[in-house]
């Protein structure tokens, strides 16, 4: 197919054949959006109304460590990298993620970098900030992380030299 593309002259270097495409339930995006109300309830019940202001400055603390490092890491890879990316907060995906198609290895190694330069960061200032805002950022750090770890999961005995696309609905792997 991509000869006869070539052929007639609608062929381009951004060609990719799709190996498979993860669909993400309704009822599962759903739950995860959803997820932040029960347990901002419950931080206000065991902590105070001041559970609220810990939340949200957590929230904001958290989207700057996960671009921060992102973005660190993306400028040591390549200016090349650093384009593909941009803050998205579409379906499950918030935060700075690849807009385009990206490989791998790169987000494989955004991703672990920014899981646990969070917790060392967490882990720093645990002492010095309270117990709901440590709680908070840990939610938050969870909540950001666990729809970019399930990507990398779902990747277990795939090809490594594929390319992702994070769609709202969906997550496509593609070869070239």
């Amino acid at each position: 197919m991509l000869e006869q593309q070539r052929e007639n002259g609608n062929a381009t270097i951004y060609q990719y054949q799709l190996i498979r495409k993860f669909h993400i339930p309704r009822l599962l995006l759903l739950l995860y959006l959803f997820f932040p109300i029960p347990a901002l309830l419950v931080g206000t019940l065991w902590f105070s109304w001041h559970a609220l202001v810990y939340m949200l400055a957590a929230l904001l603390l958290v989207l700057w460590i996960h671009f921060v490092v992102s973005h660190s890491v993306l400028l040591i890879r390549g200016p090349i990298y650093r384009k593909k990316w941009r803050l998205r907060f579409s379906g499950m995906w918030f935060g700075f993620l690849p807009d385009q198609h990206t490989g791998y290895s790169i987000l494989q190694q955004v991703l672990q970098q920014t899981l646990w330069i969070g917790f060392v960061f967490i882990g720093i200032i645990i002492a010095w900030v309270p117990l709901p805002f440590t709680l908070a950022l840990l939610f938050w750090h969870f909540w950001f992380m666990a729809p970019r770890l399930s990507v990398l999961l779902s990747m277990r005995g795939q090809r490594k030299d594929v390319m992702i696309k994070l769609n709202p609905q969906d997550v496509s792997y593609y070869i070239q």
